[in-house]
């Protein structure tokens, strides 16, 4: 065999927007005196939910907060500051990890690794408040599998949609030592900031961690040799 080709495969980084929204209103009529009749109790709020998608596998599921308590009227509500603890019922997708060639690689030659993740915005209850928590990916730790790691503030891109030929090195790429099957993963540090219906985003202090499932890939030890013929042509020629 005088050359090695392998096929590559592209998943492109998408965005994802959740939405899930709560509220409930009023309105006091005149009674046929002409006075304005006492403004009634107000409603019971309905409880709002955040949309938590952490799993990798069990589709999306709707976890309960408790409704926001009724102020006092004439009150104005200040807005509280927000910690990461109380963002536990908000988490963005899992991410997904890309490895070209198709989960398999050559020793000494760099396997491409990708992120495929993005910006994601959820909504909810938070203290009381319908909020809208927006989570953007700040960096990315790829965990290749051999012992070794590596943190960027890319997520990497594919072959395909740089241009390059295939085992080009990239921002994210890894070159395997060894032959053997290998257990890749990478996790996504977000910056979350919260809107409170203001058009204000507020960051949140610190990062909130997610990551891929785990992928295994193959690598392999490549041998070139000059030969006579292709294996098509002498099936049983060196290296076929």
């Amino acid at each position: 065999m005088d050359s090695l080709d392998v096929s590559a495969s592209q998943t492109t980084p998408g965005h994802r927007e959740s939405t899930h929204r709560a509220g409930a209103g009023n309105t006091n009529t005149a009674n046929d005196t002409g006075q304005h009749a006492p403004a009634p109790d107000p409603p019971d709020v309905p409880d709002a939910t955040a949309v938590d998608c952490e799993s990798p596998v069990i589709p999306c599921t709707l976890n309960p907060t408790p409704a926001p308590e009724t102020d006092e009227p004439g009150t104005v509500r200040s807005i509280p500051t927000v910690t990461l603890s109380d963002l536990a019922s908000f988490r963005p997708d899992t991410p997904q990890l890309v490895s070209e060639p198709d989960q398999v690689g050559i020793v000494g030659l760099p396997t491409n690794l990708v992120a495929a993740t993005g910006t994601q915005t959820l909504h909810g209850t938070l203290l009381g408040f319908h909020v809208a928590v927006r989570f953007t990916p700040h960096h990315y730790t790829f965990t290749p599998g051999d012992g070794t790691h590596t943190t960027t503030r890319t997520p990497g891109e594919s072959w395909q949609t740089t241009g390059d030929p295939q085992f080009t090195p990239t921002a994210t790429s890894h070159a395997y030592e060894h032959r053997g099957r290998y257990t890749a993963s990478v996790t996504v540090a977000y910056t979350p900031a919260v809107n409170f219906g203001d058009g204000t985003w507020r960051p949140v202090p610190g990062y909130i961690t997610a990551t891929s499932p785990t992928q295994t890939i193959h690598i392999y030890q490549a041998h070139t040799a000059l030969v006579a013929h292709t294996c098509t042509e002498d099936p049983h020629g060196q290296g076929c």
